[in-house]
């Protein structure tokens, strides 16, 4: 299952060098950063299954926008 999120954090937007509109950067430092705390309504039970590589992905563009990727 992916679970795909995307929000604004405007504490996290940040100058680009890139003259394009919108450029991005990917985030390695996911841990660090503020996610939301989704919930399936009516769940009864639910784990995260361990692996031995994070399967995530975060992206961050420098308006601010965050799209986080989980599988």
């Amino acid at each position: 299952m992916y679970l795909r999120q995307a929000w604004n954090d405007p504490r996290l937007a940040f100058k680009s060098s890139d003259s394009a509109e919108g450029s991005s950067i990917r985030v390695y430092a996911w841990d660090k950063m503020w996610v939301p705390d989704t919930f399936f309504r009516n769940e009864l039970y639910s784990f995260v299954h361990e692996q031995t590589v994070p399967n995530k992905l975060v992206f961050l563009k420098s308006n601010g926008d965050v799209w986080y990727v989980m599988k």
